[in-house]
C-alpha cells in the first residue's frame, strides 16, 4: 500500500526538526512526506530544503500567511499527495519509529484509525534534541520520558507503551475520537467529506467536524492506543475566544456530510512557492 504522511507546522522550526528526525528512522519508510505549511517564515522553508538531503520524498506546500487556514493548507497537500492511505500528524508530534508501521497493519478500507500522544513535560521537551531522538531514547520504557512521568511533568506515560494489536484492542475496545495530531484514514475517505472544511479562518474544532462528517458518512473508528504512538512536545495553548466558540456550537448543531467549501476548491491549483 503506498501511504503519505501530511504534517502540519506553523513558525515552529526546532520542533519540525525533531519530528522529521521521528519520521526519517520509520520501520516502514512513507512513500511521500508532505509538510503543509499554514504560511511560516523563511527558517521552515530553509529547515524543509536542508531535510530534503535526507527524505528525498520530503514536499513543502505552503501558502501566504493570512491568518489561520490550516483546514486550506492541508487541503492543498492531500491534493498534492498520492497515497492509497493518509496519514495526519502534527509539526510537534514526534513518531514512535513504528507509528507508520502500526498504522498501515491496522488499515481498512472502511476504517478511520484514531491514535493518541504522550503529552511531554515542559523540561523533557526543552532538553530534546536530534541525537536524542535519532537514538530513539523517548521509546525507552525505563528513559527519560518516564523519569518525566514520575516527576509529575509528562502525562499518559502509559500510552507511550506499544502493546502488540490484540492486547491493545483487549485494553482499548471502543472506538475513540479524531485527534489531528495522530490519525489516518483511506484517500478515499477523505475525498468522500471533501476533505477539512475551510470556511472560517480562526481557531476552531475542524477535527471534530471532520470526524462527524465521517461518522454521517459511513465510516468506522478504531482505537490505536498503545500503538502508533506519538510524543507530543509542549507548548503554551490559548483557549478558544468567542468566535470560534460559535463555530464550535454549530458543527454540532449541522447534519451536513461533505463541506461546501473544501478539497473540491483546489482542483488543479497549485500551493504558492515556499
Amino acid at each position: 500500500m503506498r501511504f503519505s504522511v501530511v504534517v502540519t507546522t506553523y513558525n515552529t522550526p526546532q520542533q519540525l526538526d525533531l519530528v522529521l528526525c521521528g519520521l526519517a528512522r520509520q520501520t516502514r519508510p512513507p512513500d511521500e512526506i508532505l509538510v503543509a505549511d499554514d504560511g511560516s517564515t523563511e527558517e521552515t522553508a530553509r529547515l524543509i530544503a536542508a531535510w530534503k538531503a535526507e527524505l528525498a520524498t520530503l514536499v513543502h506546500i505552503r501558502h501566504e500567511d493570512r491568518g489561520y487556514r490550516k483546514s486550506r493548507v492541508v487541503n492543498l497537500a492531500v491534493r498534492r499527495s498520492t497515497g492509497d492511505h493518509l496519514l495526519f500528524l502534527d509539526g510537534d508530534a514526534i513518531p514512535h519509529s513504528r507509528w507508520a508501521e502500526d498504522h498501515l497493519r491496522a488499515a481498512d478500507e472502511r476504517r478511520i484509525l484514531c491514535g493518541r500522544r504522550v503529552k511531554l513535560g515542559p523540561r523533557i521537551s526543552a532538553a530534546l534534541d536530534k541525537d536524542a531522538v535519532g537514538a530513539g531514547r523517548l521509546e525507552a520504557l525505563f528513559g527519560p520520558v518516564l523519569r518525566s512521568a514520575l516527576s509529575g511533568e509528562t502525562r499518559r506515560f502509559l500510552l507511550g507503551v506499544r502493546l502488540p494489536p490484540l492486547l491493545a484492542r483487549l485494553l482499548h475496545p471502543r472506538a475513540r475520537k479524531l485527534m489531528g495530531v495522530n490519525f489516518s484514514l483511506p484517500r478515499d475517505a477523505f475525498f468522500s467529506v471533501n476533505g477539512y472544511d475551510e470556511a472560517w479562518e480562526v481557531p476552531w474544532r475542524e477535527d471534530r467536524d471532520l470526524e462527524l462528517r465521517l461518522l454521517r458518512a459511513g465510516y468506522h473508528f478504531f482505537p490505536l492506543l498503545n500503538r502508533a504512538v506519538v510524543y507530543h512536545l509542549h507548548h503554551e495553548t490559548k483557549p478558544f475566544g468567542p468566535e470560534s466558540q460559535a463555530i464550535n456550537e454549530t458543527i454540532e448543531g449541522r447534519a451536513i456530510e461533505s463541506c461546501a467549501q473544501g478539497l473540491a476548491e483546489h482542483e488543479g491549483v497549485a500551493p504558492d512557492p515556499p
